[in-house]
């Protein structure tokens, strides 16, 4: 998703802080959700990043609702971008999650048996969660 962090933060009310921008960046540049560690582990290692300070970085922007949050069967939550601000960017993204590793895999076409447009016609879509829980061919 493109968009300048430090605009996306002013453009929703918060505040513009560099742990912000860089969860908000690192969040923009993946093509899955990703939790804590591997958010940790993707930030700029010339400086030294406080963990609780990127927890409530994440919170912030999920209470925003620019972020999804997830939870894997090993009570690890991942997040993805789901607005830019602006626009909602995965309304209906659907997750593969396996029972007994934790992988989260993106569903490439999430709207096969989604509700018709004239079943929702009159009823304003907030959220859509689509997760299918099972074993992944790993664990299988």
């Amino acid at each position: 998703m493109a968009g300048d962090p430090s605009q996306i933060l002013k453009k929703i009310g918060l505040k513009v802080t560099k742990n912000r921008e860089q969860v908000l960046s690192i969040l923009q540049g993946s093509t899955r959700p990703l939790n804590h560690q591997e958010i940790m582990e993707k930030l700029p290692k010339e400086e030294s990043w406080d963990r609780v300070t990127i927890y409530r970085a994440l919170s912030d922007l999920e209470e925003k609702n620019l972020l999804n949050s997830l939870h894997s069967t090993d009570r690890v939550t991942y997040f993805e971008l789901k607005s830019d601000g602006n626009h909602v960017v995965s309304l209906a993204h659907g997750h593969l999650i396996c029972n007994v590793c934790g992988k989260i895999e993106c569903i490439d076409d999430p709207w096969n048996g989604m509700p018709s447009s004239k079943q929702l016609k009159g009823f304003t879509t907030e959220s859509v969660e689509i997760v299918f829980r099972g074993k992944c061919r790993n664990c299988q």
